[in-house]
């Protein structure tokens, strides 16, 4: 919570960034002073997302003022999370006073609050197996398991062939990926780039993904496409009646926002089987084909 001109800066430690719907979150606030002059603070502002035009606010206990440089911990705070999974954020804000030192008196600044902070996660409380196609490549890999970790965070267990499921005769392998895209609950192709071609300008992605969609689709499971924005979409990837998500690979923090948007459907596509609902929720978002990477395109302006 650093930023240019402030007059402090706030730590929070949080007891954990991954909760479950209606869970207490425990949050301990550190403050430090930035200013030439001695700081005192009065009041607490707390500013969550889940509630939005509302604020807790919490008279803080009289305490030394605070000298300039130094660090104290300030207070203890205790929250109710919603009832519904997503990405949330916090604001905090304190009443600030300031030391003069020629008048020997303190002033009011009022209310400084923080820019957003951080993330808590709230996930599903059912757990769901899930099928991921990705790339196996080390050069992938670090992108690949940024987004395996926010997959797994909505509430899924991913299954993945040559990382947590392996086929101990080769020839079999295409015959243990169908079993085990039956046995999931769904299935999600994380579409990473491969080949670059000249004449369309564009990357194509590993031909295992189009094989593994296939026998998603064979299998009539809800099948979610997760894709580098520089591919060429082809195969299934083509069809709109498939969702995708877009992302960059400099960029995996505006992935988070997209899935904050498309999960919850998806995971009630997963549980009613009404592929038509998922869609048209998309739809009534403004998320349908291109949209998803619009949205992400005004959150990651912002």
């Amino acid at each position: 919570m650093r930023e240019k001109g402030s007059l402090w800066v706030l730590y929070p430690k949080i007891d954990g960034r991954v909760k479950r719907p209606n869970d207490n979150i425990k949050i301990q606030l550190v403050v430090q002073n930035l200013s030439e002059s001695a700081l005192y603070f009065s009041k607490l502002e707390i500013l969550p997302s889940w509630a939005k035009d509302k604020r807790g606010i919490k008279t803080l206990q009289e305490r030394d003022y605070l000298s300039s440089g130094d660090s104290m911990f300030l207070t203890e705070v205790n929250l109710r999370l919603p009832s519904t999974p997503g990405l949330y954020t916090l604001k905090f804000g304190l009443e600030t006073w300031t030391y003069n030192y020629y008048t020997e008196k303190w002033k009011n600044l009022g209310v400084i609050q923080t820019s957003k902070w951080g993330y808590i996660q709230v996930t599903p409380q059912h757990v769901y197996s899930v099928f991921i196609s990705c790339s196996l490549r080390p050069e992938d890999k670090p992108v690949v398991s940024r987004i395996v970790d926010m997959i797994r965070i909505w509430g899924f267990i991913p299954i993945i062939e040559g990382i947590n499921r392996f086929s101990e005769d080769p020839l079999r392998i295409p015959a243990d990926i169908k079993k085990q895209i039956d046995n999931s609950a769904a299935v999600i192709g994380i579409a990473t780039p491969r080949n670059f071609s000249v004449l369309d300008k564009a990357y194509r992605t590993f031909s295992w993904l189009h094989l593994e969609a296939g026998m998603a689709f064979h299998s009539d499971k809800p099948l979610l496409f997760i894709v580098d924005e520089r591919i060429k979409p082809e195969g299934l990837l083509e069809y709109p009646n498939f969702p995708k998500i877009f992302y960059h690979p400099t960029k995996l923090d505006v992935l988070e926002h997209r899935f904050a948007v498309v999960m919850p459907g998806f995971r009630k596509w997963i549980a009613e089987k009404k592929q038509k609902d998922f869609l048209n929720g998309l739809a009534k978002a403004g998320l349908i084909l291109g949209g998803i990477y619009l949205v992400g395109k005004l959150l990651e302006d912002k």
